[in-house]
């Protein structure tokens, strides 16, 4: 009976079963009878959840899908009857076993077409959470609920303890952003909410739009199951940033950016909703750039890469990159921000690379660094960049409106510029190096480039002040390297300002220079030489300088010369036609400033070199090399003054007016001190020079066409010769004074030759000055002659040309002399008195043998002729002939003595010698000569040639000369006998003949015998007066 009874029981269930079956296969089966005991069976997780449903049913498709229980109209309330969620249908499937079983418990369920919305909020301008709003219609809160569901463990007590998948379909998703007020919405959105060992895995998608191109979402993520952490991946495509510009006005730039943008989003969150970490990683392409204000050219935009992470643990963003191709550049954009409670700041690096130079303006902001910027786009031009700038953003405590830049360096790494580095100045071209801006400063570094044909090897610019409206300023450093010409024609430009007077003709010029180029100057438009600093530092290398010393040529120059702070200076080695010579030059430019110019030579060089530099040559007084040292200073009234030091040991020296020499290798040196008026004319010249004998020291000045003013000799030693001289040329001529210890007559012998060789030269020059008009002013000691003294020598003289116009003059020699010149109408008279021509004879060493005897010449020159004649006549006081030892190189009388004597005389002794002399030139023509003593009488004619030295006399020697005489008194007879008054009857002729010091004598004793009247001499004088004694004029005589 209880089997029979089973049996029906399971027949009648499972007839239950499948008609009900066969019922929910034909259609829904509504089941609101239900909605108490489900409404009971459903609870939340504070067990406090009211469930209500405007409609209940079970729908069954068949035997393969599960069994599904709709509620309609669902809405879910508190304790307190307050709705916290609703869905507009939710569909609980159930496994059709367990209802078999009699076990109703969901394993999912689908929540179909609810309205969800998610607030975003931006605290202190982060994202920081999402979350439904409450005060929205938003039916989010049933996933809130059934998340729950799917969180808390597997049960068999409640509703949905078995609930392992949430489906929610067709879902209206709107996003909004809470401070702006912008919503995004995805009207068909999709999400699978799934239960598994970790927690609750979420797979969904959506597309959103915001009146622009839509927007794919594809999102995957998984909350844990102790609601500590929730981790999202979102798949993005189609955002575009300009969509974000509404959100807050921080944001507006945005707007600009239009690019559509794919990428991939990875957040990392606390069960709360609060963001701990954000990866975000984004690519695109196709789009534009426009930022006014900030860049001022649209750009477009070929691929973005980037990747950002956020962390909000730490509160730092990190850009990692941001890599945007723009077509002709690449824009790589990294940093860091961080939130403190203090502020924000974001610190960060953008690189721009591959920039044409013509378009850099392009990627500049106008605002960021706006007088480099001005600078930059006004004198850089051509060729490439790679730009960066690393930059620091700060903002006070969360007001993102007030961010500001704090620091902000850019950087440039740059290659084929062209640089208009100053006005007027020749463009550096094919420029590569990096620079720097920072503060205001922007810093050039060159590695190389060309300018004006010279290459430039390196160098900095630095403008400054480029952050101010004012006071901006350029400095500049330039290597550059080239030919010698190049560079002064570089050097020489109007712009530069250089004085013409330290610079060369680029043609004369040779040589490879390096030059380290300082340039200085504001940043103006009228731009003047004095705004202008310059300051160089060159190497002259091989260098040569054509006619750089008058005629002579510099070569194989190593130099270097600087140039600053108002100065230039120039020091080396090199060659002057081929002898090497240190250079040294000095150029000092300020207003107070011990000198102007100085100029420093020193070496050895041949004599020959200083006459081809355009100086007189020393030649043919000096020949052979020439150690120099020589400094020439010009001050800065324009006055100039060289000095030198000569070592002239390896040179000859010859002096042939002073009759003297020094072979090379003997000692000898010159110290020389010019001055010079402005304009390089010559003032004075002070020297001093020693060698083999010479002593000379003194000072010359000059007249205003260099012609010679002045000669003062403090002193002049050679030989004998010790005195001083001062020649100076006055408005009369010249004045002449000579003083000393001792002077040699040859020297000045041979001095006057020299002159009148040198007057004839150069007819305008100091020598034929000397020679037009000379007064001569002697105070000497001694005058020294070939082989002996003249004694001091005192008073003055006058020249006119040759001749000697007055003359008042003192000998010492011969117990004193007088010699005078006096002007007579249109002649002038002569007077020479000497006291003892005996003694002056035998003193100046000329000839020995005469003793006593005054020596009276008196004549008259006539100045009508060209060159005047003396005529005059010549007396002999009482003096005799004596036989004297011989002394070397000095003559006697001791042969005529001897003669004499066989002729009779054996005294010697003489009474008076008288003669008619003229003079015309250097000869000197005697007439009329005769002397006579006791025992003899002598006769003489001839002539004396002072040009060559030379003498020629003739006459009679009458021995026993009163009674042989006698026989010429007698009428007719006598003069044919003796021929003549002073003759005789028995006469011998002689002849002198020869140079001075070396005269020949001829007697002829057949003469004796022969007649008067054949002896072909001259008369003796017509009168027999007794000689006249000296008168007062003579005793002046010393």
């Amino acid at each position: 009976m209880c089997l029979r009874v089973a049996a029906v029981v399971v027949v009648g269930v499972a007839v239950l079963i499948a008609v009900v079956s066969l019922r929910l296969m034909a259609g829904p089966i509504d089941l609101d009878f239900l909605k108490a005991r489900i409404a009971g069976r459903f609870d939340g997780s504070d067990s406090k959840v009211k469930v209500h449903a405007d409609r209940v049913y079970v729908e069954w498709s068949g035997l393969s899908q599960p069994v599904r229980l709709v509620l309609n109209g669902l809405r879910l309330s508190n304790s307190a009857g307050e709705v916290i969620a609703t869905a507009p249908s939710v569909a609980l499937s159930f496994e059709p076993r367990s209802v078999i079983r009699g076990e109703f418990l969901p394993t999912s369920i689908v929540v179909d077409r609810p309205t969800l919305d998610a607030d975003v909020a931006r605290e202190g301008g982060m994202l920081r959470r999402v979350l439904a709003s409450p005060q929205t219609n938003s039916q989010g809160g049933i996933v809130d609920l059934l998340i729950d569901q799917l969180l808390a463990e597997p049960n068999q007590t409640s509703l949905l303890g078995q609930l392992d998948t949430v489906l929610i379909q067709r879902a209206r998703l709107t996003v909004r952003d809470v401070e702006s007020g912008v919503s995004w919405i995805a009207p068909d959105a999709t999400a699978r909410l799934t239960r598994d060992a970790s927690g609750v895995a979420i797979v969904a998608s959506a597309q959103f739009s915001s009146g622009g191109a839509p927007i794919d979402v594809a999102l995957s993520g998984i909350y844990t199951r102790d609601r500590s952490r929730v981790f999202v991946e979102a798949k993005v495509d189609g955002v575009k940033p300009s969509m974000f510009a509404p959100l807050s006005p921080d944001a507006a730039l945005l707007k600009g950016i239009d690019i559509t943008l794919s990428g991939r989003l990875r957040v990392e969150a606390t069960g709360g909703g609060d963001i701990r970490t954000v990866e975000i990683d984004v690519t695109g392409g196709n789009g534009t750039v426009t930022l006014p204000g900030i860049l001022p050219a649209s750009h477009t935009v070929r691929a973005v890469n980037a990747r950002v992470l956020v962390d909000a643990a730490t509160h730092t963003a990190k850009i990692e990159k941001i890599e945007l191709d723009v077509g002709a550049a690449v824009v790589l954009i990294t940093g860091i921000g961080i939130k403190k409670p203090e502020g924000q700041s974001l610190t960060g690096r953008v690189d721009v690379r591959n920039i044409p130079v013509n378009n850099l303006g392009d990627y500049w902001p106008p605002e960021v660094a706006a007088g480099g910027r001005k600078w930059v786009l006004a004198n850089v031009s051509q060729g490439e960049a790679d730009v960066a700038a690393e930059f620091e953003l700060t903002a006070p405590g969360n007001e993102i409106s007030q961010l500001s830049v704090s620091r902000l360096v850019g950087y440039l790494d740059y290659r084929g510029l062209t640089v208009q580095y100053m006005p007027h100045m020749p463009e550096v071209q094919d420029v590569s190096g990096k620079a720097r801006l920072e503060g205001g400063v922007l810093h050039f570094d060159l590695a190389g480039g060309s300018a004006a044909g010279l290459r430039v090897m390196g160098g900095t610019i630095d403008l400054s002040g480029l952050d101010n409206p004012s006071g901006q300023n350029a400095e500049i450093a330039l290597r550059i390297a080239g030919a010698a010409p190049q560079v002064v024609q570089f050097l020489a430009r109007p712009k530069l300002g250089l004085s013409k007077d330290v610079l060369y003709d680029p043609k004369r010029v040779g040589g490879e220079v390096t030059i380290d180029l300082g340039l200085a100057f504001p940043l103006i438009d009228a731009l003047t030489v004095a705004d202008l600093k310059i300051s160089a530092d060159a190497e002259l290398r091989e260098g040569s300088l054509k006619d750089a010393l008058g005629d002579v040529d510099l070569s194989d120059a190593d130099i270097r010369v600087k140039y600053g702070n108002s100065e230039l200076s120039v020091a080396g080695q090199g060659k002057f036609d081929g002898h090497a010579v240190d250079i040294g030059w000095r150029e000092l430019f300020g207003a107070k400033v011990p000198f102007r110019r100085r100029y420093d030579l020193k070496g050895t060089v041949p004599a020959a070199l200083v006459g081809k530099a355009g100086f007189p040559s020393p030649e043919p007084f000096v020949t052979g090399p020439v150690g120099i040292a020589i400094q020439y200073q010009v001050a800065t009234n324009g006055t100039g003054e060289l000095t030198g030091r000569f070592d002239l040991k390896a040179a000859k020296l010859t002096l042939p007016p002073l009759a003297w020499t020094k072979d090379a290798g003997v000692d000898a040196r010159l110290v020389l001190a010019l001055k010079l008026a402005a304009g390089g004319r010559l003032t004075t010249a002070e020297f001093d020079s020693r060698g083999n004998g010479l002593e000379a020291k003194g000072r010359v000045r000059f007249n205003g066409d260099n012609s010679v003013q002045q000669v003062s000799l403090q002193s002049v030693k050679i030989g004998q010769t010790d005195i001083a001289v001062d020649w100076r040329r006055g408005p009369e001529g010249v004045e002449l004074d000579l003083s000393g210890t001792a002077l040699e007559l040859p020297r000045v012998q041979n001095m006057l030759r020299a002159r009148n060789e040198l007057a004839a030269k150069q007819p305008r020059g100091a020598a034929a000055a000397a020679q037009a008009r000379t007064k001569v002013t002697l105070k000497l000691q001694k005058i020294i002659v070939k082989r002996g003294t003249l004694g001091y020598l005192n008073g003055q003289l006058a020249f006119s040309g040759e001749r000697v116009t007055s003359a008042d003059l003192t000998l010492g020699g011969g117990k004193g002399a007088t010699f005078r010149v006096t002007p007579a109408g249109n002649n002038r008279h002569f007077f020479f008195y000497v006291a003892d021509f005996g003694e002056l004879l035998k003193d100046a060493g000329w000839i020995d043998g005469l003793a006593g005897g005054y020596l009276h010449i008196e004549g008259q020159f006539n100045d009508l002729w060209a060159d005047p004649p003396l005529d005059g006549i010549l007396k002999m006081g009482p003096y005799r002939l004596q036989v004297v030892t011989p002394r070397p190189d000095v003559g006697t009388l001791n042969a005529a003595i001897e003669g004499l004597g066989r002729a009779g005389d054996s005294t010697q002794q003489f009474d008076s010698l008288e003669a008619k002399l003229v003079k015309a030139g250097d000869r000197i023509d005697i007439r009329d000569g005769r002397t006579s003593g006791r025992s003899i009488g002598l006769t003489t004619q001839g002539w004396l040639d002072l040009g060559s030295e030379t003498a020629q006399l003739r006459g009679v020697v009458v021995p026993a000369f009163a009674l042989n005489n006698l026989l010429s008194n007698v009428p007719l007879l006598g003069p044919l006998l003796t021929g003549g008054k002073d003759g005789g009857l028995f006469a011998i002729s002689y002849s002198l003949e020869g140079p001075f010091d070396d005269l020949k004598s001829n007697v002829s004793m057949m003469s004796a015998m022969t007649p008067g009247v054949l002896r072909e001499i001259f008369n003796a004088p017509r009168d027999g007066s007794t000689p006249v004694p000296p008168t007062r004029e003579m005793e002046r005589a010393p």
